[in-house]
């Protein structure tokens, strides 16, 4: 399978966040946590980020990259035009 696909990029880069969601939200309900910003989700986007660029697999990097800039949009206006996130 051809990794370096745009597709491939963004589907990578929209579920990992999700998974790291879910696991903090675990998490934070198991072990009674204290909360942080949701926006610290999207930082597990560096991980297959570096990866595919040592791989150079440049389209898949463009694909993690368009999502994680819309996901941040996405977040950003949550935070700040509604009260759906509150910042701590």
């Amino acid at each position: 399978m051809d990794w370096n696909k745009t597709w491939i990029g963004i589907l990578l880069g929209l579920v990992l966040p999700v998974i790291t969601y879910l696991i903090y939200y675990w998490l934070v309900v198991t072990f009674n946590l204290q909360r942080v910003n949701v926006s610290l989700c999207m930082v597990a986007n560096l991980i297959p980020f570096y990866i595919v660029l040592n791989k150079e697999y440049y389209n898949s990097a463009k694909g993690i990259l368009l999502s994680t800039v819309v996901l941040a949009i996405l977040i950003a206006s949550l935070t700040f035009f509604t009260n759906t996130l509150q910042i701590l």
